[in-house]
This record gives C-alpha cells, structure tokens and sequence, in this order.
C-alpha cells in the first residue's frame, strides 16, 4: 500500500501535526459528510485505507462515504476513555461501514476487547532549538489539570527553574486563547522541558510524550507507566515524585536522541500501515515491555 492511498480523518485538518503530513492526505469529516456524492465518487476511488479519529467522530461519516470506497475503514481511538467515548464506541460498533476499532492505549484496547495501534507522530513538525528561553513549558487545557499544574510552578520556581505556562479554561479550538499548534509548537521548541500532567485514570503515552520524543525535549511527567515504555529514557524522562530535588541536574544534562527505528516506528505513514499489515508482535518488540501488560487499568 502507497502512503498516497491513505486518507487521515480528524475533526479538523487543521489541527496538531495534520498539516504536515505530507505523504498522507487528510480531510475533516464534517468534508466528507458536507461533499457531493460525484466528489466523494471521485476522491475516495484510489484510497485503500481511511482512519477515523474519535474526537468528533460520528458513525455517520463512516455510513456516507462507504458506498464510494472500497477501503477498509477504521476508527482510532486517541484518547482515554471517558463516558463520551464509551457512548461514541456503542455506536461505532452498531455501524457496519466501520470494518475495524483501534485503541491507542494497550492497557484500555486491552479491557475494551479493542485492537491496539500505538499513537502516531512525524518528523516534518521541524527542529528543535539550540537556545531556549525557559526551562519548563506546560500547554494544555484545564480539564482538571489546573491546579496541579500551578501548584508544580510553584516548586518548579522555588529551584530556580524558569516556566511558561498556556492554559485554557475548556477544550476545543473555538474558544479565546486557543493557540494554533504551530504556534503552540513554537513555545514547545522554546523550552527545555515539557511538563505532561495527565487526567485522572489515564496512563497511556500522550501528544506531549511524542513531542518530547520527536522535539529533543526533556519530558517532566506524572505518567508512572512510562518506564514500561521503550521510548522511557531517565535521561530525557523525569518522573514527578513528592522530591524534586533532582529535578534541575536532571534538565541540565543533555537530551539523549533516540534511536531513529523507535521514531521511525511511530511515525505516521509507518503507524497507518500497520491497520492493513496488522502484526500484535510488533508492539512487544517496539512499544512496550511485556510486563506492561500486567498492570491493571484505569477503566
């Protein structure tokens, strides 16, 4: 399968890192749905693959292109799971233009009886800076987060460590503040670090692991599941415990690259492969230890 035979679905081609993917086409699916049937007739004939990502997702999107495509169409879940997913997946499963369900989180595909893909990233969001400007950057809505968060700058501060801080008070990109995710990006190569602050339940590896990962970025993380995690390097990884003290030699040792078959391995065209050469080996190998799965999750 090319990469130009693949079609990316998100709520919004706009957002995160779907502007450059070059090699993958990507269309919201509030196009598709809006299109005419000669368009979608069209521009869906060559597609062998269409992924669907949850966040505004609706099965109906799925049922209006279908008669147009032969491709096999999946939906990906990248988020934790909260009671608007469990209502979104009832659906999805009732929906037979649907062929496959993904989850992004081994821990939570696993108690779902869902498949498991991991996350996905690239390499074309660009370079990360040799200066920068602050030692720790946290950029997210609240979503419970907020007070954590501020309670963190304030030992972050009180070791002398520099931080920036961009919060916004809801979730989606219509509301006062929203920073487009370049710009966002921009902050983000600024930085040393990147703070990760997790919901409550959720433990599976986030956009911020990635953009550590791929960015050369220190991660400062709440997420005690990582070091089951390949991409885990307690050089480039600190864990939030109730002792931070180590926390300033540790941003001053310098980011370890990672080894380029782990990004490779994340990689979207690689990731979006791997719904039609699907190999559950692969993510032992790759993704995560073994004993990973013997923890139990959130759900």
């Amino acid at each position: 399968m090319k990469n130009s035979e693949i079609l990316l679905v998100p709520k919004d081609r706009s957002l995160y890192f779907f502007p450059a993917l070059s090699d993958i086409a990507v269309c919201s699916g509030k196009e598709l749905l809006t299109a005419s049937n000669d368009y979608l007739r069209t521009y869906l004939k060559d597609f062998q693959l269409i992924i669907f990502l949850d966040y505004a997702f609706d099965p109906a999107m799925a049922a209006r292109i279908r008669p147009f495509t032969n491709a096999k169409i999946v939906l990906f879940f990248w988020n934790h799971f909260k009671l608007e997913h469990y209502r979104l997946l009832n659906a999805a499963q009732k929906e037979p233009a649907i062929d496959e369900i993904y989850h992004f989180d081994p821990l939570e595909a696993r108690d779902l009886g869902l498949i498991h893909n991991s996350s996905f990233y690239t390499c074309s969001v660009g370079s990360p800076l040799q200066h920068c400007d602050y030692d720790i950057f946290f950029g997210a809505n609240d979503n419970g987060r907020k007070e954590q968060a501020l309670e963190l700058k304030k030992r972050f501060e009180a070791l002398g460590l520099s931080t920036y801080y961009h919060i916004l008070p809801k979730r989606g990109n219509e509301q006062a503040g929203y920073l487009p995710y370049e710009d966002y990006l921009k902050l983000v190569k600024n930085s040393t670090s990147i703070l990760e602050i997790l919901r409550a339940g959720q433990y599976g590896v986030t956009l911020r692991t990635f953009e550590s990962l791929f960015l050369q970025k220190k991660l400062v993380t709440a997420n005690e599941m990582l070091p089951f995690y390949h991409l885990y390097d307690p050089r480039n990884m600190f864990l939030i415990t109730p002792d931070l003290s180590k926390l300033t030699a540790f941003l001053n040792i310098p980011y370890q690259p990672a080894d380029k078959t782990l990004l490779d391995f994340f990689e979207a065209e690689t990731w979006a492969r791997r719904f039609v050469d699907y190999d559950p080996k692969v993510f032992a190998e790759y993704e995560y230890y073994p004993e990973l799965m013997e923890h139990e999750s959130a759900l």
